[in-house]
């Protein structure tokens, strides 16, 4: 292996090494460029987006923690790098990536595989986890031996194949959903062959000057690397916040009575949660609008799969954006901060309400009320199996009175969930989720780990409310209701 990426990464960090940082572009412009021709199909902007990609390198060198992997870190900026210049210019690009690969690569049954899937690589590769994503960028991306797949990914060569061919299943499966029928074996040599082209030749001097010594730039390129920079800033906080959130709904809420303190005590706490279920699988529609801390949200459900989760921060320093929706057919995302929301396609109900993340940083709005709606397999505020239910006194939320119960996990989880019901239409009026200085690090600490960039100021607890107002059930909707 060549001298560590990191290694470099902190000699430039620490004294503007010129050769160091001509040694990073040298050594991963072609990874950064590919992806960047790949996804707008234009010699022009592709070259633009890998200028920005490695100012934000050289911007962000000193915040990057040991953990990084390198090269997946460039592909994921390259990634955001994109979505923020194409914008609207999605169709257009899958006609002229496609154009632009058939005079490029060669003929044979993988260069037939590689037009079908170069139009749809890029989304299924965000659809990955992050460890995914890495393992997959690293073999067949940048053809690593096993030896250094597994020493990046820090976990010895079996587990590093495994990880890959899970990885590669995942795409295969991904391609098949948008009909691009492939094998496994065929997906890895056609991207292996085809995903990292030559870079033009005078493009790594240009950017190595460019970043390296942070030079003055076009109007233009000064657009991508500023929302490049806070769209990574962005996804590092909210990431933190989807981790506590995970967390969280991972523990539930328990249908079992451990006190039962004040309020009508006519009704067990198990007979609550029942009911509370059995009114939700009744109901045919959903909506309501709320909040969850600077998150704001509105949320609209119906039977059988339409639903349409619309979220916003307005909350200091930064405007961020997000919606996830299907009218019946496919399963639609948008993430990012209004300049930049490229829609993506999910491939499933919980891949788009849970798997892309938008759980997290939509303050649990499209996972708390679905999940309970459409009983998922995801942990809802009425289910789980602990026994440490405590049931409080009542209270009311936007006038309506409720039933409120604890879930103290503190010794075990440093978490305690709560979450109230309404005494008269047993829905879901508010949770809370409460994580000790303990919890909250922890979640941090796997933020960090995740996204590779140190995280320097980590609050000492925390407290997240959503509550739920303007509920309305049972009202007739149509699919374009729940259209974009």
């Amino acid at each position: 292996m060549n001298e560590d990426d990191m290694a470099l990464v902190r000699q430039f960090a620490a004294t503007h090494s010129e050769a160091a940082f001509a040694a990073l572009v040298q050594r991963h412009i072609g990874l950064v460029h590919s992806a960047a021709l790949r996804q707008t199909g234009h010699a022009h902007l592709a070259e633009e987006i890998t200028q920005s990609v490695f100012i934000v390198l050289a911007r962000k060198a000193a915040s990057l923690g040991q953990a990084t992997i390198l090269p997946a870190w460039l592909y994921r900026a390259t990634r955001y790098a994109a979505a923020d210049v194409l914008k609207q210019q999605r169709r257009r690009q899958a006609r002229e990536q496609e154009a632009y690969m058939q005079s490029t690569t060669p003929t044979g049954e993988t260069h037939a595989a590689w037009q079908q899937l170069a139009p749809v690589l890029d989304d299924a590769m965000a659809d990955l986890g992050e460890r995914d994503r890495a393992a997959v960028v690293l073999r067949y991306f940048e053809n690593r031996p096993w030896q250094e797949v597994a020493s990046l990914l820090q976990v010895t060569e079996d587990a590093a194949q495994k990880r890959v061919t899970r990885a590669l299943e995942k795409l295969r499966r991904r391609f098949a959903k948008r009909g691009v029928a492939l094998t496994a074996a065929l997906i890895a040599g056609a991207v292996a062959s085809n995903a990292v082209l030559a870079a033009p030749a005078d493009l790594a001097v240009k950017v190595s000057l460019m970043a390296g010594h942070d030079l003055a730039i076009s109007t233009t390129l000064h657009a991508i690397v500023k929302s490049t920079m806070k769209t990574m800033t962005w996804l590092k906080y909210k990431l933190a916040i989807g981790v506590g959130t995970i967390v969280l709904l991972a523990i539930g809420v328990a249908a079992v009575a451990v006190s039962q303190a004040g309020g009508d005590n006519a009704m067990t706490t198990a007979e609550i949660f029942k009911k509370s279920r059995d009114t939700y699988a009744a109901l045919t529609s959903y909506s309501d609008e709320g909040k969850s801390g600077d998150t704001m949200f509105k949320i609209k459900l119906a039977r059988p799969d339409w639903y349409r989760i619309e979220f916003h921060d307005s909350g200091p320093p930064l405007t961020n954006y997000g919606l996830v929706w299907s009218e019946g057919s496919s399963n639609f995302v948008v993430l990012g901060n209004p300049s930049a929301q490229k829609e993506s396609v999910a491939s499933s109900k919980e891949s788009a309400l849970f798997g892309s993340g938008a759980g997290g940083i939509s303050g649990g709005a499209a996972l708390t009320i679905p999940a309970t709606f459409f009983k998922m397999n995801i942990n809802s505020p009425l289910d789980g199996n602990l026994s440490l239910q405590k049931r409080l006194a009542d209270e009311r939320v936007g006038g309506v009175k409720c039933y409120v119960f604890s879930s103290e996990m503190k010794e075990t989880y440093g978490v305690t969930k709560m979450v109230w019901i309404g005494q008269e239409d047993f829905l879901i009026h508010q949770v809370r989720t409460l994580m000790s200085a303990e919890a909250v690090k922890a979640a941090w600490d796997q933020a960090e780990k995740v996204s590779g960039i140190r995280i320097k100021a980590i609050p000492q607890s925390s407290i997240a409310t959503e509550t739920h107002e303007k509920i309305v059930v049972n009202r007739h909707f149509s699919a374009a209701d729940f259209a974009r």
